[in-house]
């Protein structure tokens, strides 16, 4: 497969966060630099329901300090340096909020799927304090996934019109129900829980893309695709050019 074939069906996890700290400025940049037109980021919900770009739960593994986000303002959050564990090189990196992660999409003309991570049950006023930021981003940008299919739901009601996507560790027996169920656009699942074509085409028969997380083995990539997957997430996008 031919490079510039590769780039349209590879997504940046968290950006380039094989090589960069993850889920920030740097690590979308050299994304871009890669020539990756796609990037995956988590959005998470503050105390005061601000939205950052942030995997975790609670502080401690990319951040300094180990509270809740749950228990955090923008205010708590917005100096910390989220750069600095991944090297000296990185210092200075800062949280991103959702409005300025998508900003710098759009200037960069870029695509990003957001995966929202519901970390304390507040599935409705997440889906509401999200659709308030993205209600005017033109729908091309922008994929919203979740493993939280209630939060979906809720989402799904404010906008009609959204591109949602479902991720699972295995794919559910009723795939075909939950894509009709959300009108869904796209099903990513675990790479390590795919084995036959046959699970690729129920989601597909559905009207669904097939995704896979997270990939980082040209071998395995080559794999996926004869199998039928049509996108692939990578921590190391560069190593799948070899496809």
């Amino acid at each position: 497969m031919q490079k510039n074939q590769i780039l349209q069906r590879v997504i940046a996890h968290r950006g380039m966060s094989g090589d960069f700290p993850e889920n920030t400025q740097a690590a979308f940049a050299a994304a871009k630099n890669a020539g990756v037109k796609w990037i995956e980021t988590d959005v998470s919900m503050l105390k005061d329901e601000t939205l950052i770009i942030f995997h975790d739960k609670k502080l401690g593994r990319t951040a300094p300090g180990s509270q809740s986000l749950s228990a955090l303002t923008w205010q708590d959050v917005e100096a910390l340096d989220v750069g600095i564990w991944r090297g000296d090189q990185f210092e200075g990196q800062k949280v991103l909020r959702v409005e300025d992660c998508i900003s710098w999409i759009i200037e960069n003309d870029m695509r990003i799927i957001l995966e929202m991570k519901v970390h304390d049950k507040r599935q409705q006023i997440a889906a509401q304090r999200l659709r308030s930021r993205l209600a005017k981003i033109p729908r091309q940008y922008f994929i919203l996934s979740s493993f939280d299919l209630d939060f979906l739901g809720h989402y799904r009601q404010l906008d009609l019109t959204a591109q949602l996507a479902s991720i699972h560790w295995e794919l559910p027996s009723n795939i075909d129900h939950i894509i009709r169920r959300l009108s869904l656009v796209a099903v990513n699942v675990d790479h390590r829980s795919i084995s036959s074509e046959r699970e690729i085409q129920s989601i597909k028969r559905s009207g669904a893309k097939a995704c896979a997380w997270t990939v980082n083995d040209a071998e395995r990539a080559n794999e996926l695709f004869r199998l039928g997957v049509d996108m692939l997430i990578s921590d190391f996008p560069e190593r799948l050019f070899q496809c």
